[in-house]
C-alpha cells in the first residue's frame, strides 16, 4: 500500500550539476519489502547519456562507501520515462543491473528500478544495503535520485542505518 504514513523516503543521490560520476547514499534494505529506486537526470541543452548501476553491501547504511559493496546478484524491472515534462506513462524496460538513459538533449529522463531484496540481493551473506551509482551527466545536466521504500514491518526503523 502506498501511502506517506506507511513508506519511507530516502535520499540516494543528492541533486547535483553534472562535471564528474556521482555515488549514491548506500540504504538498508533489512526490512523493507521492496524499494522503488527513482533516477532522474534533468538534460539542459545537453544529450550526454547517463548510465545508472545499482550496487549492494552488507553495511555502511547512510554513507556513499557501502561494506563490500558489489553487483546487485540479479536483475531487476526497470521503469523508463524519456520525456517527463510530455508524459508520466512508464514503459517496461528490460530487467537488469544498470541502465542509461537515451541521447536526447532539453528533457528531463527518470528511471526506476524495483528492488525485491529477497529476489535480487545476496541476503545470505549479509548484503542487505543498496545504492545506485550515476555515470557523468556532462556539464550542464543535473542528476538525483531518491528511493519509496514499502516496509515489510511498521514502523520501518530508519534506512541509513544497519
Amino acid at each position: 500500500m502506498l501511502s506517506v504514513e506507511h513508506n519511507i523516503f530516502a535520499q540516494i543521490v543528492p541533486s547535483a550539476v553534472g562535471g564528474a560520476v556521482k555515488n549514491g547514499i548506500n540504504i538498508s534494505l533489512k526490512y523493507a519489502h521492496r524499494a522503488l529506486i527513482f533516477c532522474i537526470v534533468e538534460k539542459a541543452g545537453n544529450a550526454t547519456q547517463v548510465t545508472w548501476t545499482l550496487a549492494q553491501s552488507s553495511g555502511n547504511a547512510g554513507s556513499a562507501a557501502g561494506t563490500g559493496e558489489k553487483a546487485m546478484t540479479e536483475s531487476v524491472p526497470i521503469y523508463i520515462c524519456d520525456n517527463a515534462a510530455l508524459t508520466n506513462v512508464f514503459t517496461a524496460a528490460t530487467a537488469a543491473k544498470a541502465y542509461t538513459n537515451a541521447v536526447t538533449a532539453s528533457v528531463t529522463q527518470v528511471v526506476v528500478f524495483q528492488v525485491d531484496p529477497e529476489l535480487c540481493m545476496d541476503l545470505a551473506n549479509g548484503f542487505d544495503c543498496v545504492t545506485v551509482n550515476s555515470g557523468d551527466p556532462g556539464a550542464t545536466n543535473s542528476v538525483y535520485a531518491f528511493a519509496l521504500i514499502e516496509p515489510r514491518y511498521n514502523p520501518l526503523p530508519s534506512v541509513y542505518v544497519d
